[in-house]
């Protein structure tokens, strides 16, 4: 099974049947009534990496991954689609916007669905976990490093810093070349990191790194153990965005 999501906290199995099956047997709570759905729910491993499970009428399971995060924010949430949201994170100490991009939410029945050319329809929420997953990323050792990088200087007049966060799709989506069945929450972030904690997937036995470290904003973040992180690194590239504003724990 090739999801570079699922990797990212250790859900690595032969085939998505044998997740499903692994995770129903070891425990998903979910919501058989909310609206629009058939089924939300979840699977919490003690590691903190989940996997979330939506189905619609008709249709089949979908399953994404995430990941319970110590970090959190106070945000601004729009559900855009079943699970994809954007979400902007305000400072603080003076209100002032400091990020704002596409994620999945793995609690969807938390906030309303946007109606196409309706009012918007925001949850503000104190304390909504921010996490990433990381999907294809380089660690270097330190921030001097990077910004002597081709990645930081992908051409001569775009520099990149070691902290930035960058959304395509909110961006395409803004530009209106895309439509949000398109959109996706895969941002190009740079993250320095502060801390790292190596964690046991229960239900996988496969490890990952739980990352704690500053981007545009502080953000958790899940690192495939091959790409061995520790505190001063900088780890640029892709990554899957994901929040939640705690339904499940």
């Amino acid at each position: 099974m090739q999801s570079p999501q699922l990797h990212a906290v250790g859900f690595d199995f032969p085939s998505l049947d044998d997740l499903v099956k692994a995770a129903f047997g070891a425990g998903v709570r979910g919501i058989e009534t909310a609206p629009g759905f058939d089924l939300v729910g979840t699977y919490s491993d003690p590691s903190g990496a989940r996997v979330v499970f939506i189905k619609r009428s008709g249709e089949s399971v979908a399953t994404a991954a995430g990941l319970s995060s110590t970090v959190t924010h106070r945000a601004q949430v729009v559900r855009l689609a079943d699970q994809l949201a954007r979400i902007a994170i305000y400072n603080a100490d003076d209100g002032e916007l400091d990020a704002q991009f596409l994620a999945l939410v793995d609690d969807p029945v938390a906030y309303p669905p946007q109606e196409p050319g309706g009012d918007t329809k925001y949850v503000a929420v104190e304390n909504l976990q921010l996490a990433a997953l990381a999907l294809d990323v380089k660690v270097f050792d330190n921030v001097a490093v990077f910004e002597e990088s081709p990645a930081a200087q992908p051409t001569a007049q775009v520099r990149i810093p070691a902290d930035a966060l960058i959304s395509p799709g909110l961006m395409a989506l803004e530009a209106g070349s895309i439509q949000i069945a398109e959109a996706s929450p895969t941002l190009l972030m740079g993250i320095i990191v502060e801390s790292v904690e190596v964690r046991k997937n229960e239900l996988s036995g496969q490890e990952f790194q739980y990352v704690v470290g500053e981007s545009a904003v502080k953000i958790a973040a899940a690192i495939p153990m091959k790409h061995p992180v520790q505190p001063g690194n900088v780890i640029h590239g892709a990554f899957y965005a994901s929040a939640t504003s705690g339904t499940w724990d």
